[in-house]
């Protein structure tokens, strides 16, 4: 990659008043009396910035971000007295709460709208995405909070200045024009974690058998399912380790789990040989391999250094390459950044190692802090207890990819023949009703995740998967690293919904749904010129067109979906 040279960002100090930029935009904050600059990466994670630390006059320091060809700058620990000072009287702003927990929650996203008044806002606004858009010049600004769950970001407008209230967490305040903050949001976070490639991974536990199955032979034959699927990681869930996460004993006072003595050692009678031989497997059949951990987050990560250890082991003896991380809290700013130098230390391990971060339970990172870092690994949802709906999952990933990458999540796909019965018979929206590349084509613009036993995903399921994940396969790397816009009506299970993938401005793909709904084509405006279309990929007959900003789909059937190249 190229370096920056001091002309493609800039920054000055005149009066105690740094001002810092680029070609798109200029800001300035004030008691600053030196600044220096190095070129940083996130060590090979994010895309190069330019790392500007500003001396204050009472001997703090700040450390301010920019990109080059990104209108924003990011603070990692914000601490400014006041964000901005809002000119003229015709803002709307806009707060955007992203939800996790999402074991209890099943709204990824929620955002409000008010009309700015008087110089203030009545009440603070509550959130991690503030959009400040001016009706009366086309400006917007926008404020991207990286606090982890266990920290309300507050925004107050009092006298025309706008205050952030974050508890020091990571901050970036970027400009644009209105109507384009939320592909603000997703081109930041694109710049902030490098995105080469989607891949698919199974993982035993959604089809609830916890690890009450798990040893080296059934492992085994999850990875001869997977080689004939196409699937490229079995990731290992709980069942790997001596510990059992049931055992009562292993419990403190407040029945918080305790992982203590020999926890995580290999359970040898379920591997006599470790993982080593499994890993092995894998490998002779062009499969990665992952395993579940929970560190131990107690008394501030107090066993950071022997979970590295267990870790470490995990890559160098094993050759373990993908780690879910599970079960642990984040409650204090001591914990965040105990969580986030273990998450450094296990991408030191190398360059091919990754993470999937669990945000199902408990106060954690939520989506944006430790953005450099891993996937996320968003829901657990099961046939066994009837909550697992595909039009849900849809919906979830349709609406937390309108501000952030869908890139950075992993959502699953279910096997849809088990636990029928638990569904109603008349259940118009069970799992049993959709083929299975209806159920990848839901997910396939983040990380597919395989939340089954993949050796008992029946014959006819796994030929229905493999046309369109060969599509997939083709173009996915350049997919990974593209910007993906909800497009159509949110999924409901009645709609006729989907996304739009372009890249540097250039129209690249559709991906079109028609749900459970009695019509059968639908007329979606979008600001793109004339292109012809190809469909790639489709489960049924289907038609496709863009002329005029209008793309208009028709549909022979219901639960149909079409993977359509621009072009």
């Amino acid at each position: 990659m190229s370096k920056y040279s001091m002309s493609d960002v800039f920054f000055s100090i005149d009066n105690n008043i740094l001002t810092l930029g680029n070609k798109l935009f200029s800001t300035s904050f004030p008691n600053v009396i030196s600044a220096s600059a190095t070129v940083a990466d996130a060590h090979g994670l994010s895309k190069e910035y330019l790392e500007i630390k500003a001396l204050r006059a009472d001997g703090s320091s700040t450390l301010f971000c920019v990109w080059a060809d990104l209108p924003l700058v990011y603070m990692p620990e914000y601490r400014e007295e006041a964000l901005f000072r809002i000119v003229g009287e015709h803002w709307i702003i806009r707060n955007v709460r992203l939800r996790a927990f999402t074991d209890d929650n099943d709204t990824l996203a929620e955002e409000n709208e008010v009309s700015f008044f008087r110089g203030m806002l009545k009440g603070e606004r509550h959130g991690e995405l503030f959009f400040f858009e001016d009706v009366e010049t086309g400006n917007a600004l926008v404020a991207i909070s990286e606090a982890p769950d266990y920290y309300d970001t507050t925004l107050a407008v009092k006298d025309y200045v706008a205050r952030i209230d974050n508890d020091g967490n990571g901050l970036a305040l970027g400009f644009c024009k209105h109507g384009e903050c939320e592909e603000l949001c997703r081109e930041y976070l694109r710049h902030a974690r490098i995105y080469d490639r989607l891949v698919t991974m199974s993982n035993t536990w959604g089809d609830c058998n916890s690890g009450s199955r798990v040893c080296e032979k059934f492992i085994m034959d999850e990875i001869d399912a997977a080689e004939n699927i196409g699937v490229d990681i079995v990731q290992i869930d709980d069942g790997w380790q001596m510990g059992d996460t049931a055992w009562r004993s292993q419990r403190n006072d407040r029945n918080e789990k305790m992982f203590e003595g020999d926890y995580w050692l290999c359970n040898k009678k379920r591997f006599p040989n470790e993982l080593s031989p499994v890993v092995e497997y894998a490998k002779g059949k062009g499969i990665r391999t992952g395993m579940w951990f929970a560190p131990y987050s107690k008394d501030n990560f107090s066993h950071l250094e022997r979970d590295l250890a267990v870790l470490r082991n995990a890559y160098e003896e094993w050759g373990i390459r993908f780690f879910k991380l599970d079960m642990y809290r984040v409650g204090s700013a001591a914990d965040r950044d105990r969580m986030l130098l273990l998450l450094r230390k296990i991408h030191d391990l190398g360059n091919d190692v990754t993470v999937q971060m669990d945000v199902t339970r408990y106060e954690r990172l939520n989506y944006l802090c430790g953005r450099e870092f891993g996937t996320v690994f968003v829901e657990n949802r099961y046939t066994k207890t009837a909550n697992s709906f595909p039009h849900r999952i849809l919906r979830n990933l349709w609406t937390i990819s309108r501000y952030i990458p869908a890139s950075r999540f992993q959502f699953e796909l279910i096997n849809p023949d088990l636990n029928t019965a638990s569904y109603a018979e008349a259940d118009e929206f069970a799992p049993r009703h959709f083929d299975m590349s209806y159920l990848f084509a839901t997910v396939m613009l983040s990380n597919p995740l395989f939340w089954m036993e993949l050796q008992f995903l029946g014959a006819e399921r796994r030929e229905q998967l493999r046309g369109i994940m060969s599509v997939w396969k083709e173009h996915r790397d350049f997919l990974a690293g593209a910007d993906v816009l909800p497009i159509g009506e949110k999924p409901s299970g009645r709609s006729i919904t989907g996304f739009y993938v372009s890249k540097n401005g250039r129209p690249e793909y559709l991906l079109l749904f028609r749900e459970n709904t009695s019509r059968s084509s639908a007329r979606i405006l979008l600001d793109i010129p004339d292109v012809d279309t190809d469909i790639l990929s489709s489960n049924r007959e289907c038609s496709v067109t863009v002329k005029d900003g209008v793309i208009n789909a028709e549909f022979n059937d219901i639960r149909t979906y079409a993977f359509v190249k621009l072009k």
